[in-house]
């Protein structure tokens, strides 16, 4: 069975489906029967659901009252994943964090081979990069959407220096980057 990539999802499908997710996520809220829909989130998330991805980032950036705590770990793995997975509204959302990354490969001596390559166009520049970016991380951290499906107790709150670390690391694998790239 040949495995093929994952659909690309474009920017408008994945935020309109985003928002009507996070709707569903609300409401549940509000009757009282968020874990059922949290679960539902998760096992399609599991199922490499790259809106799911990226919803889940969304909750475990800033967590949920009484039900889900900040955990900013989490958030970025999941974000991570859903940017693997072609999800462009995630890559989008991860610019503040792969911008450097970004400008280390434009400033690259085979920039000119990786458009090449990668048929990238002024327009899908920061896609197709930033989807890379996200594949290579996430083979670096070895991270997996059952890894991540676990609820966490403690939480781990966003910190500078938990930030400072995302970008040593996206430093560090920038000539996997570029290689995977080439």
């Amino acid at each position: 069975m040949i495995k093929l990539r994952p659909k690309i999802i474009e920017y408008q499908e994945a935020f309109d489906k985003f928002v009507e997710c996070r709707k569903e996520v609300n409401e549940a809220l509000e009757k009282g029967n968020i874990s059922e829909v949290f679960d539902k989130l998760v096992k399609k998330a599991n199922e490499n659901d790259a809106i799911a991805m990226d919803v889940l980032a969304y909750y475990y950036k800033s967590g949920i009252a009484n039900f889900l705590k900040e955990d900013y770990q989490r958030f970025y793995f999941w974000e991570l994943l859903a940017c693997s997975k072609g999800n462009n509204f995630a890559i989008e959302k991860m610019q503040f964090i792969f911008n450097n990354t970004y400008e280390e490969i434009f400033d690259d001596e085979n920039f000119d081979e990786i458009i090449y390559k990668n048929d990238i166009t002024e327009e899908n520049v920061i896609y197709v990069l930033g989807k890379e970016i996200a594949k290579v991380m996430v083979r670096k951290y070895k991270i997996y959407a059952e890894m991540l499906s676990t609820k966490q107790e403690n939480g781990n709150p966003f910190s500078n220096e938990m930030l400072l670390q995302f970008k040593k690391d996206l430093e560090n694998a920038l000539p996997d980057i570029i290689e995977k790239l080439k």
